[in-house]
């Protein structure tokens, strides 16, 4: 993933248009999604498009890309097993990360992935399935820190967009550098002008991997003026806000997908911590 955008809803927004139907987390990139003539779904609703799941989905590796043809990701694969069980086809329409929101307030789509945070402001214009996982506030850095005082007495950088910025912001004031993508800040980790940088710890540890070095990715202990490494923003399913019957049925798919153990065992195929799907009561977090 090149760049991060805002975590914040953006009500104007580029779609590129590019349609992907029926990718799958695969490697040729080709139509592979065929349901059964038999296939019975799980739940009953309707979607924009009969026996298609309409997805809005940015580039943002590890949760959703779409390079090459090839729909790959944690939310990708998500949301592939979800389509599995509605018996539906699912079709990608490939957007900035501001435009997937706005996408699904629209009716272009029926859902979007890309680890969407659970916030009071985007809960106003479109539905929010119940929490699939946490993302946490990820610590980068040489050492492995994880305690905030000690991260604060450092150069800070983070990417724009965070819950956590603005805490951040009150307590190093103009020393914090704020970055509008991970690939700037990485470059200064990289060249030593700043010690820690500060992003999601799954986007962390994807980018670590890219990049190289001796860099370790942690998670932030809680520090109450921190609010960001208290109570972690979690991650849900936008939809479309009038279709509750879609909402019902996504929260039942990602119950299932808990219970059976296939949701923890994506995160251990993407490399990314499985215990981020230990969730627990799902909540919003104002923005």
């Amino acid at each position: 993933m090149s760049m991060r955008l805002s975590k914040g809803l953006t009500v104007a927004a580029a779609v590129t248009g590019l349609l992907l139907a029926g990718c799958s987390s695969g490697s040729s990139g080709e139509s592979s999604s065929t349901v059964a003539a038999d296939c019975t779904p799980a739940n009953v609703f309707t979607t924009i498009k009969d026996g298609t799941l309409t997805i809005a989905a940015p580039e943002f590796p590890p949760f959703s890309s779409l390079a090459g043809g090839t729909a790959a990701g944690v939310d990708v694969d998500i949301i592939t097993a979800i389509a599995e069980m509605e018996c539906l086809t699912p079709e990608y329409v490939q957007v900035d990360y501001s435009g997937a929101v706005p996408a699904v307030q629209s009716g272009r789509t029926d859902v979007a992935i890309g680890d969407y945070y659970r916030t009071t402001s985007r809960a106003e214009v479109v539905g929010l399935s119940e929490a699939m996982y946490v993302d946490g506030m990820g610590i980068i850095s040489k050492d492995g820190v994880t305690d905030i005082p000690t991260i604060l007495t450092r150069n800070v950088g983070t990417v724009d967009g965070y819950l956590w910025v603005a805490d951040l912001q009150a307590q190093l004031g103009d020393k914090l550098k704020i970055y509008k993508s991970n690939v700037e800040m990485w470059a200064d980790l990289d060249s030593g002008r700043i010690d820690v940088g500060i992003d999601s710890v799954p986007a962390a540890a994807f980018s670590a991997s890219q990049n190289g070095g001796d860099w370790k990715v942690t998670t932030a202990d809680p520090y109450e003026p921190i609010g960001a490494s208290v109570k972690p923003a979690q991650v849900g399913i936008p939809f479309t806000k009038s279709n509750t019957a879609l909402g019902e049925a996504l929260n039942a798919d990602i119950a299932a997908l808990r219970a059976d153990g296939t949701l923890k065992q994506i995160f251990i195929d993407h490399d990314v911590d499985p215990s981020l799907t230990e969730v627990e009561d799902s909540y919003l977090l104002d923005s």
